[in-house]
């Protein structure tokens, strides 16, 4: 590994997470783990994602710590998205990382 790289941390039930970004040397891709940050525990210990994982994998993987994470629907792609870090728009949810700019924030 030649890097990590630290992806904006996230709030389930009062404990921030965040995924981290793991580059290795001589390697195209990279590997990326969900992490607490409050301790630095590696929650995907036995297997990290081979790309930045998706809402509803996160959620999966809270699940097996037993970490209820709440997801709901974004009303515009209809993908599973985290509570923790969907945006509230015209009685719905928006996904951060899939559909969520800067049209829909100007229009709040």
């Amino acid at each position: 590994m030649i890097r990590e790289i630290g992806h904006a941390p996230f709030t389930v039930l009062g404990e921030q997470y965040a995924v981290l970004e793991l580059v290795w040397n001589g390697d195209v891709g990279g590997s990326f783990d969900l992490v607490r940050v409050s301790d630095s525990t590696v929650l995907t210990e036995d297997e990290s994602f081979d790309s930045y994982p998706t809402d509803e994998q996160i959620a999966d993987t809270l699940a097996e710590h037993d970490i209820d994470a709440e997801v709901a629907s974004c009303r515009f792609c209809r993908q599973n998205v985290l509570l923790a870090t969907a945006h509230r728009h015209g009685g719905g949810w928006v996904g951060d990382a899939c559909c969520w700019d800067e049209r829909l924030c100007s229009t709040q």
